[in-house]
C-alpha cells in the first residue's frame, strides 16, 4: 500500500528532527526535548557518568531512527526502525506527562497570558511529535 503525501511529509519531518535532535545531542551532550526524562534519570541515579552514557545512546539512537527513516524511502521497511520509534513513543509521553503534566501542576503556567501561551505551544509542539511518530510507525505496518 502506498503512503499518503500526508503521511510521507510527516515521516521526511519526523526524520530530520530525529537527526539534528542527534546531532544536537553528540554536540551539546544534552538531550534537548528529552531532558526532563533525562533530569529525572539523573536524580534517581546521581551520576553524571549515567546520564552522559543515558545522552549519549539517546543522541545515537535519534540518528540512526532518522537515518533509517530516510532509507525507507529507497529500501522498504527496515524493522529495527519499528523498535526504536516504539521506544521514542514511550519516551515522547512520559516527557508529556512529566514536562507538560506534572511540570502544569508544579508551575506557574497561568501567570500571565504569556505563560499560558508559552505552554500551550510547548504542549502543541510535544503532541505533534508524538502524533507523528505513532502516524509513521502505524504507516510502516500496512505496506
Amino acid at each position: 500500500m502506498r503512503k499518503s503525501a500526508g503521511i510521507t511529509t510527516l515521516q521526511v519531518a519526523l526524520a530530520f528532527y530525529l537527526i539534528v535532535a542527534g546531532i544536537l545531542g553528540l554536540m551539546r551532550s544534552n538531550a534537548g526535548e528529552l531532558g526532563q526524562v533525562i533530569g529525572l534519570l539523573n536524580s534517581l541515579f546521581n551520576s553524571s557518568t549515567i546520564t552522559t552514557i543515558v545522552i549519549i545512546t539517546l543522541a545515537i539512537a535519534e540518528l540512526i531512527a532518522g537515518v533509517f527513516l530516510i532509507v525507507e524511502f529507497f529500501s522498504g521497511e527496515i524493522s529495527l526502525t519499528s523498535v526504536i520509534l516504539i521506544i521514542f513513543i514511550v519516551l515522547w509521553i512520559i516527557n508529556i506527562v512529566l514536562i507538560d503534566i506534572i511540570g502544569l501542576i508544579n508551575g506557574h503556567y497561568f501567570s500571565s497570558t504569556r505563560s499560558v501561551l508559552a505552554y500551550l505551544s510547548q504542549l502543541s509542539r510535544h503532541l505533534m511529535i508524538l502524533g507523528a511518530i505513532i502516524a509513521v510507525k502505524q504507516s510502516s505496518r500496512y505496506r
